[in-house]
């Protein structure tokens, strides 16, 4: 079977979104044909690794010893300056689209007449529904909650998407509001993530390190957590928290560290790409967002072993935490309660902490690749089965 995952740039630094594509496509290839499909490419290495032996096919390769050059490079910089039409201007991504880019998604989808084409990201999602042939199967799943879609973006999806065979997303909250919109016109069905393949040795819990990890901006809840952080400090002096991340918000949230005395206990890492080890450091791990798609971050923290404590925001962490059994949820913006969920979680002996890590740990062990891949599988042979072909 021809499996195709197309992303909007699969080198470049990317978040849950790409983890999950790369874990997935690195299973799916010990039995199939997979191929990564970057729109764009900016940069000679990838950030992460990309999943060995899959094929990359980038459409758009924006490195500077690439880009064509006389009449051919005139006209890609004419279409480039041109705004998309294709995607709606409300994309998260949409200054990166254009008719340059309208034209090369039309000419590569138009080349497909088997197989399967597999969107993650609105923009390319809603391009696949109006581009992709009928002779193949093409899918789109939504990693971002319902909520946090603009208008524009719904509008787009109720228009096009009754042109997939299948939309996922991650959650059944997620999944009844967008049955409610389509009015029965598209397939909606529920696609969990899977927990990420890490292969490093599980925290033992001895450290006294709370981590947060996530790009820095208002959405992560960043400030929340270090407002949090002020309360713990004062009972935990001895603590230390460790947020990894980098972002826009990166100076506000220097200033609360300041404001609040607590430099040297709170501290901003930086990116870093070897966010397991670090998480193997710790021995709690916090998600204060104020809206996830999913929460993966709490499944890799599960899976080294880490116990975990979240707010109960839209959507994905009440999915996954069952609160005192694997972590902790309090109550979306209760800061108050976060602090105390926290200092509990430090107050709980090592052994109270160890076991509930173990049940997280068992829960991402539930949730791996291989039972998830098994899924996706399942989903493309009924697929193929519908429009007529034989799976193989």
């Amino acid at each position: 079977m021809k499996i195709r995952f197309i992303m909007h740039d699969v080198y470049g630094r990317g978040g849950g979104v790409l983890t999950v594509v790369r874990g997935l496509v690195e299973e799916l290839a010990k039995r199939h044909e997979v191929e990564l499909v970057s729109l764009f490419r900016a940069r000679d290495e990838a950030t992460h690794r990309l999943p060995p032996g899959v094929p990359v096919h980038t459409l758009i390769d924006n490195r500077p010893d690439q880009m064509p050059t006389g009449q051919t490079g005139r006209a890609r910089r004419t279409a480039s300056q041109q705004p998309s039409r294709l995607i709606p201007a409300a994309e998260p991504r949409s200054r990166h689209y254009s008719r340059h880019s309208d034209e090369q998604l039309t000419q590569y989808m138009e080349s497909l007449r088997d197989g399967v084409i597999v969107a993650m990201q609105p923009g390319l999602s809603i391009a696949t529904a109006r581009l992709a042939h009928e002779s193949t199967v093409s899918i789109a799943q939504e990693h971002r909650p319902f909520v946090v879609r603009p208008k524009e973006i719904r509008a787009a999806m109720v228009e096009h998407f009754p042109r997939l065979d299948t939309f996922l997303t991650l959650t059944d909250r997620d999944a009844r509001r967008y049955r409610r919109i389509f009015k029965g016109n598209v397939d909606v069905a529920v696609m969990p993530n899977a927990t990420p393949n890490f292969a490093i040795a599980q925290s033992d819990l001895s450290n006294k390190v709370v981590i947060g990890a996530g790009h820095l901006l208002k959405g992560k809840g960043f400030d929340r957590l270090v407002a949090a952080w002020s309360m713990v400090h004062q009972r935990h002096p001895d603590w230390e928290l460790r947020i990894f991340g980098d972002g826009k918000n990166k100076p506000e949230l220097e200033r609360q560290i300041a404001e609040l005395e607590l430099n040297g206990t709170a501290r901003l890492m930086g990116y870093t790409n070897r966010l397991p080890e670090e998480m193997a450091k710790a021995s709690i791990f916090v998600l204060s967002s104020r809206v996830e798609g999913y929460g993966m971050v709490l499944m890799e923290a599960m899976s080294c072993g880490v116990p975990v404590v979240s707010f109960d925001c839209p959507t994905g962490p009440r999915d996954i935490v069952t609160h005192g059994e694997d972590g902790y949820l309090v109550p979306n913006h209760d800061i108050d309660a976060l602090a105390d969920a926290i200092v509990e979680m430090i107050e709980l002996p090592h052994e109270g902490r160890k076991a509930l890590g173990a049940a997280g740990l068992q829960k991402a062990q539930d949730r791996s690749q291989a039972a998830i891949a098994a899924r996706w599988e399942d989903l493309f042979r009924e697929q193929q089965a519908t429009k007529g072909k034989i799976p193989q």
